[in-house]
């Protein structure tokens, strides 16, 4: 047969003739049609001459696969970037145990997938989707290892984008319950936006209080750009008052008794801490990041003014803060009542100077 399963296995294997011999490999899916066709596309190849054996990567298992890239491409990213494949490769193996590339089919994937939507968000999820096509991309089209991404063939989770921001008497509610040693820390990150690794690793080499500039360099940046971020009043007076009672020795700008930087978590923990005291359970650290961008948007900011202080690489994502200024939309309806007038008689209405 073309087509066959091995005793106690899901995944369909091929059986072919190259070279005057028979060759047997697996098509790396669980589903019949997709290895149909794959092992049609094999009998084409063959057929035009174009397809050749590379047995590279038939033992290669997934933790292989993850070694390999966190040591030659994650460098290539930022840390943050850097740290969050480190922890989704952990997170794989521990679901999927140390399987063959060959072995893995998109129903592994699908039930990891639903395995994960119990704990995380579908942003998330997603972000963990993207890392491991990614790894299996570079596996095929780089290091020859592979044929086919399991990834491939799964749907995207859909994502609820979360704008949400703090009505004033609420945040002066949270700040007010916030342990004095944070409360720069979420100042400055509210009138920054900057994200929290940015703010909590904040260096001293990053600030200039003299030009009241925070400028961090591309690779602290999820987007990969530099980013300028001018002072507000309060960023000022935050980073002044940081720099009195800085200590020599220590390059970060937030430090504790130990004088090493905070932890994101720690910072995370009692921020959430505090809003759950308030009786507002459901604000996170990253809404400041939100309330940043929706305010400036609210103050009548355009939007590309606030994509390049938000230092977002898309403008997609910027525009998800647009309807937060409904005056916006009300000038641009206004521009109308230059080109038409109507007269409102006891008749009823009698069109003026209409213009068609």
């Amino acid at each position: 047969m073309a087509l066959y399963r091995q005793k106690g296995s899901k995944v369909w294997w091929m059986s072919y003739s190259l070279g005057g011999r028979q060759r047997r490999k697996s098509t790396g899916t669980d589903n019949k049609k997709i290895a149909e066709s794959i092992y049609f596309k094999v009998k084409t190849q063959i057929a035009e001459g174009r397809y050749f054996e590379n047995s590279k990567g038939k033992d290669k298992t997934l933790r292989d696969l993850f070694s390999r890239y966190i040591k030659e491409v994650t460098p290539q990213k930022n840390p943050v970037a850097m740290n969050d494949e480190k922890r989704i490769s952990r997170r794989l193996l521990d679901f999927l145990g140390n399987l063959k590339l060959a072995e893995v089919t998109t129903d592994h994937v699908a039930r990891y997938v639903t395995h994960r939507r119990k704990k995380i968000a579908p942003a998330t999820i997603n972000r963990e989707l993207a890392y491991l096509s990614a790894t299996y991309n570079q596996a095929i089209k780089v290091w020859g290892w592979h044929r086919d991404n399991p990834v491939s063939r799964i749907k995207r989770e859909k994502e609820q984008k979360r704008v949400k921001y703090f009505p004033e008497n609420e945040f002066q509610e949270i700040f007010n319950l916030l342990a004095e040693w944070v409360k720069p820390i979420v100042l400055l990150a509210k009138n920054t936006g900057l994200r929290l690794s940015n703010v909590v690793f904040l260096e001293w080499s990053e600030v200039n209080i003299k030009t009241r500039l925070i400028v961090l360099d591309a690779k602290k940046v999820k987007n990969s750009h530099s980013l300028g971020i001018p002072m507000t009043q309060q960023v000022f007076e935050v980073l002044t008052e940081q720099e009195r009672k800085r200590r020599s020795g220590s390059p970060h700008v937030f430090i504790n008794r130990e004088g090493k930087p905070y932890t994101k978590w720690g910072v995370y923990r009692a921020f959430k801490k505090a809003c759950k005291t308030a009786g507002y359970p459901d604000y996170r650290f990253h809404d400041l990041r939100h309330d940043f961008c929706s305010k400036l948007v609210q103050a009548g900011v355009d939007i590309y003014t606030v994509k390049e202080l938000a230092g977002h690489k898309n403008i997609a994502t910027t525009l998800g803060y647009a309807h937060l200024n409904p005056e916006r939309l009300k000038q641009a309806v206004s521009v109308l009542d230059y080109h038409s007038s109507i007269i409102i008689d006891e008749k009823g209405l009698a069109a003026k100077d209409v213009n068609p």
